[in-house]
């Protein structure tokens, strides 16, 4: 099995690989590294990757650059023992440390000569970003990044048949087709439940700690934006969001359609019967109580407009710059 230890700077089976990775690098750009004498400035982790029999067949770096981003340097598996899975091993591990050491976004350089890396970075969540640093005018450069925490939410609120997940739909394709590394949960699936619990018809209980769950799998993918469907019907609401995402930024649009719009969606979408009736019913004295309550950040309206351009200016009007990294 494939260990991961952190060793000390100058470790003579860290000096090793390097000195392996640096050649290897040569080798293919014909020129050496631009920071082929790394120093130990910031240094924040120094790991190597074992063998089952004590080898040193991998390592990696994690430097601390400043303003809660760190580096990631000296990513190397020999030859021999590459395919097994060590370079994602040491990846994962230096991930840890970085948000340990409360670093909240990573960034690396890689070559547009080693697909298998890109690959790698890719896989993990990491999307291209400007070159940076010594690699701004390196043609054969390529930089990543990947943030380690969720930086925004975006909270669609409104009433039965306003268009809440409607719009969510909308603005995943608009992010997914910038690149821009998202989840989307429609959060009333998340707690879809019979019997309900006394008090809470609406399982709040259930979704914020269903959310609480997912929330970490959401930084460890790079998921960095988050856009929640889910009515917001109680003032404390938001601070609930902002406990499952300590740091982030959150939004919440209220999406809003005429009475006579949203009545016919109800009738559209559910059949004549008990369920027909209580959406009629519940459109209307759930837009009383959102009225009242005031709690969205901004109103879009989902009145007659294709869902794009409603997500769109929600986007826009939430201040969410639509590209990666």
């Amino acid at each position: 099995m494939t260990t991961i230890e952190a060793v000390a700077w100058g470790d003579p089976a860290a000096t090793a690989l390097w000195a392996a990775q640096q050649a290897e690098l040569a080798a293919i750009y014909g020129v050496p590294d631009l920071e082929s004498d790394l120093g130990p400035n910031g240094l924040l982790a120094n790991l190597i990757a074992f063998d089952d029999d004590g080898t040193a067949v991998g390592c990696g770096v994690l430097r601390d650059v400043g303003d809660g981003v760190g580096e990631l340097k000296r990513m190397y598996v020999v030859p021999a023992c590459r395919g097994r899975g060590t370079s994602r091993l040491v990846l994962r591990e230096l991930e840890r440390r970085a948000r340990e050491a409360g670093q909240e976004r990573l960034v690396l350089e890689s070559g547009l000569r080693q697909p298998e890396a890109i690959g790698l970075y890719r896989s993990a969540g990491y999307t291209q970003i400007p070159n940076f640093g010594i690699y701004a005018d390196e043609p054969e450069s390529v930089c990543f990044g990947k943030d380690l925490v969720v930086r925004r939410a975006l909270v669609l609120t409104g009433t039965i048949c306003a268009g809440k997940s409607r719009i969510a739909g909308a603005i995943y394709t608009l992010l997914r087709d910038r690149d821009v590394p998202h989840a989307r949960i429609d959060v009333d699936e998340l707690c879809q439940t019979w019997p309900t619990p006394p008090g809470d018809p609406a399982e709040d209980a259930l979704a914020f700690a269903n959310l609480a769950a997912i929330a970490p799998n959401l930084a460890e993918r790079g998921l960095s934006s988050v856009v929640l469907a889910r009515v917001v019907e109680d003032a404390g609401d938001r601070a609930r969001y902002q406990a499952l995402f300590p740091g982030a930024r959150i939004t919440i649009v209220r999406i809003t359609a005429s009475a006579e719009t949203r009545k016919a969606r109800v009738t559209e979408r559910e059949p004549v019967g008990e369920w027909q009736a209580w959406g009629l019913a519940r459109t209307v004295a759930l837009e009383e109580t959102l009225d009242a309550l005031a709690a969205e950040d901004f109103s879009v309206s989902n009145d007659g407009r294709p869902a794009p351009e409603v997500a769109a200016e929600a986007l826009e009007r939430a201040g969410w710059i639509l590209t990666a990294g």
